[in-house]
């Protein structure tokens, strides 16, 4: 029987991002299933159920990441995945020289389960993910 292949949804409006980043954790044997928009995500977390969650944070908006990552931890739409690990993956450093000033939990959301600044390295990557996926 075929072990069950750790599936990682990449939520992600950056074609570069995903050009370079899904090789990476293909090269680890993920399945990696892509989408550039919030709502495109929703869409695939849904039909893909993934073990995994890498979201970016400003897409159309400044808060689409915050919101999407909210409504997965808390709504009860989203139940079923509330457990599934997110690390929101930005480029807000890369881009103001600062890490992200917005404090979700003040605004009573729920955060990501960690924070990779762009450009993310390989290996850190895979180890972030891999930490989260052993149970």
């Amino acid at each position: 029987m075929e072990k069950h292949k750790t599936t990682i949804v990449v939520i992600d409006d950056d074609p570069d991002f995903i050009d370079a980043g899904t090789p990476v954790l293909e090269s680890a044997f993920y399945n990696v299933v892509t989408a550039l928009s919030p709502n495109e995500g929703k869409e695939k977390i849904f039909s893909e159920k993934p073990d995994l969650i890498l979201l970016d944070i400003m897409m159309d908006s400044l808060f689409d990441g915050f919101s999407l990552c909210n409504a997965i931890k808390t709504s009860k739409e989203y139940k079923e995945f509330k457990d599934t690990p997110i690390i929101f993956v930005s480029a807000v450093k890369e881009k103001t020289g600062s890490r992200f000033a917005f404090r979700g939990e003040e605004q009573g959301m729920i955060g990501p389960d960690d924070y990779m600044d762009k450009p993310v390295k390989p290996n850190d990557l895979l180890a972030r993910i891999e930490k989260f996926l052993k149970k």
